[in-house]
């Protein structure tokens, strides 16, 4: 009775609209989705070229390699036809099968340039900022034309500082906290927004700007104008904000979706697109935002090697410990669960009042 109680509980609580922001419910609950990676190649890979093969255990990515003199899969001999090219060995990287997006991000001859793949400092940095707790980084990918790119930088940063001052986070329902649905408090929980800036000829930024620009239909043929792409949780894509159509509506729409009550918890059922990066995710969620900011890097941890003299004082024994009799532990453990039953009954009643 107990426990179909408690399931009637948990199941009412997880089919109401969850109260955790998108960005933060992004973050704890959503994992990427793989990009799928393919090396064309034909007999043997030398030790050379298979050191360029793009490897990163971190990364949300699944990585194959193709001997075309013995792959049999028609789905995978089609890809390959679809380069028309000769030459090999042949890299070929698409997004997530989850997206639709069958247009290759990246097609090449496999070369060094493979390695920046999973990294770019653009790309560390909105890892850096969503970890330390920002409720999304908007990326402006900037069209060359510096009157345009720094007149829609301007309008997005002045707009996020006013809907910073006005905009208020929804509150935390105590049932999704019980249920796990969020792992920090309330209190902890921040409204941040922040704006970078990648520009387009930057060489090591080459991926990321593919991914940017193919993660909706139409994209890479706008060329002139800047782009405003917000990115939130382990490194997805909203969607993206185009020249005329970065305005205050449209910057104010968005942020609304990020800090809004996560009214659907399926992430295919959501907007966006999940980007190609290297991230410890589990890492970074169980480290509290303050502690993600003060780590020490390795040099700094290099330069404290100098011995350092402790002087210590002899401890006072403690008082020995005062243990509760066992006949008080059985009645709190036979206790607790007629507790905790009678709990949820109270709360499953009140629900059903409630209707």
């Amino acid at each position: 009775m107990v426990r179909a109680l408690l399931s009637l509980a948990l199941l009412t609580a997880s089919a109401s609209a969850c109260s955790v922001p998108v960005f933060r419910y992004a973050l704890e609950h959503w994992a990427p989705d793989p990009f799928q990676i393919t090396v064309f190649h034909r007999g043997a890979l030398s030790d050379g070229q298979r050191a360029l093969v793009p490897a990163d255990a971190l990364a949300n990515a699944k990585v194959r390699t193709i001997n075309l003199d013995t792959e049999t899969a028609d789905d995978t001999l089609a890809l390959w036809r679809e380069q028309k090219t000769d030459t090999l060995p042949w890299l070929v990287v698409r997004f997530p099968q989850s997206t639709r997006i069958t247009a290759p991000v990246i097609a090449g001859p496999l070369s060094h340039t493979a390695a920046l793949l999973f990294e770019s400092p653009a790309r560390r940095e909105v890892i850096e900022r969503l970890a330390a707790g920002e409720s999304a980084v908007w990326v402006l990918l900037e069209s060359g034309d510096k009157t345009k790119d720094d007149a829609a930088a301007a309008l997005v940063e002045k707009r996020l500082e006013y809907l910073m001052g006005v905009m208020d986070l929804p509150k935390l329902d105590d049932q999704d906290i019980a249920n796990g649905l969020v792992s920090i408090a309330e209190e902890d929980l921040r409204l941040q927004f922040s704006v970078l800036r990648v520009s387009r000829a930057d060489e090591k930024e080459r991926a990321f700007t593919r991914m940017l620009v193919s993660s909706e239909e139409g994209l890479d043929a706008v060329r002139d104008e800047p782009m405003v792409f917000p990115i939130f949780g382990r490194g997805r894509a909203l969607y993206a904000l185009v020249g005329a159509g970065i305005r205050h509506e449209t910057i104010e729409k968005a942020a609304a979706f990020l800090i809004g009550k996560c009214s659907c918890q399926v992430k295919e059922q959501n907007p966006g697109v999940d980007l190609l990066l290297s991230a410890d995710w589990a890492k970074i969620i169980k480290t509290p935002p303050e502690l993600a900011l003060e780590l020490p890097t390795l040099a700094e941890l290099g330069s404290a090697t100098s011995p350092v003299a402790v002087t210590t004082q002899p401890r006072e024994t403690p008082p020995p410990e005062k243990k509760s009799p066992v006949w008080m532990l059985a009645v709190l453990y036979a206790v607790a669960p007629l507790f905790m039953a009678l709990t949820v009954l109270a709360a499953w009643k009140k629900r059903r009042g409630a209707k």
